[in-house]
């Protein structure tokens, strides 16, 4: 019963940071965004224009997610959509 409070506190707390990285991420002005937490990475899917992300983009994408979520910038995979 523990272990199972704990694992659904965990998903809660996951949720709840993907919905605050989105949130940031969507201010930064990109029109569409969702991320993925799991145990190990973030991932974040994001709309781009044909030309792909600015490194200044990534930039920002990144620090978002460092600002929500404690992760390493190595844990992070952005993917681009068009």
């Amino acid at each position: 019963k523990t272990l199972a409070a704990e694992r659904l506190t965990s998903i809660t707390r996951a949720a709840e940071n993907e919905q605050a990285i989105e949130t940031v991420i969507i201010a930064k002005g990109f029109e569409k965004c969702v991320v993925i937490i799991s145990d190990e990475s973030v991932n974040v899917v994001v709309k781009s224009d044909e030309d792909g992300l600015l490194p200044s983009e990534t930039v920002q994408i990144q620090d978002a997610v460092t600002s929500v979520a404690a992760t390493n910038l190595e844990n992070i995979k952005i993917i681009q959509i068009k």
